[in-house]
């Protein structure tokens, strides 16, 4: 049954965790309850691509619109090809230029975005009007595909004329620097984050303050020194869960200062075995 009462942004979540179905041939396993609960209205059409396909997204249409939905970092496996690819594009993280879109992206992103790039398209252009008019394009995605779903919003709109209805996304990583950011929240103004906690992930590529924030950690200050030059930061409107799970509220410079301490804390009780 599809259901029909649920949000978009509860929707978009599931089509984020339905994506994780892309298996390593690029076929599509649902995963239940999180495919149903998308309410697609035929089987999503799968994507794979990259070194050993570690790049990945499905594109359906439900009663709402057409989901595009990216799919996060494989799991971590030291004993899997394909997951240790897709760790190593997440760290290929130099900030590069590319043709058409202001500031700096993340280099191993945009490389997997490309990956999946014309025939990608091409669905996309064929379900959003395979109606009598053109139906709103939704696109989504968790860590990872959070991030890739930021780039792939602006590219559309640039180089397709395709202007996303709204974007959803999960614990996303940074898509690229602060002139990038700018230019996005000017093109693609209806998009949402969802943070939680202390999730690293959000703060991935560091900016600025989250290494200032850490540098007393000696593992993970190391492991940032000399990106503070990159100044990577975030996309879209946050809406951040608290620590409690109780409360989502919005962003401010008080809520900045407190996730970066919370979190600092967090990881020296990592660090220490405390």
């Amino acid at each position: 049954m599809i259901p029909t009462t649920l949000s978009l942004e509860c929707r978009s979540l599931c089509a984020s965790v339905a994506a994780y179905g892309i298996d390593p041939t690029g076929k599509f396993i649902p995963q239940e309850p999180y495919h149903n609960a998308v309410g697609f209205l035929n089987p999503p059409i799968a994507f794979a691509a990259g070194d050993d396909d570690i790049d990945a997204c499905l594109v359906g249409t439900t009663n709402q619109g057409v989901v595009l939905a990216f799919r996060g970092t494989i799991p971590p496996n030291i004993h899997d090809r394909q997951s240790m690819l897709d760790w190593i594009g997440d760290l290929t993280d130099n900030p590069i230029a590319v043709s058409g879109i202001p500031g700096k992206v993340h280099e191993g992103f945009w490389q997997g975005l490309s990956s999946l790039w014309e025939p990608l398209v091409k669905e996309i252009k064929q379900q959003v009007n395979a109606g009598r008019k053109s139906l709103p394009l939704y696109i989504t995605g968790h860590s990872k595909g959070g991030a890739m779903s930021s780039l792939a919003a602006l590219r559309l709109k640039v180089e397709e004329g395709i202007n996303p209805a709204a974007v959803y996304t999960y614990a996303a990583a940074h898509p690229g620097d602060s002139t990038f950011a700018s230019h996005y929240q000017l093109e693609i103004p209806n998009h949402i984050r969802y943070e939680y906690g202390n999730d690293i992930v959000p703060h991935i590529v560091p900016d600025a303050a989250f290494i200032d924030a850490i540098a007393h950690i000696p593992e993970l200050g190391k492991f940032f020194k000399g990106m503070e030059t990159w100044d990577y930061t975030h996309v879209g409107t946050l809406q951040f869960i608290d620590w409690n799970k109780k409360a989502i509220v919005g962003d401010s410079s008080g809520l900045q200062i407190e996730r970066l301490s919370s979190l600092s804390r967090s990881q020296t009780h990592v660090g220490t075995g405390k």
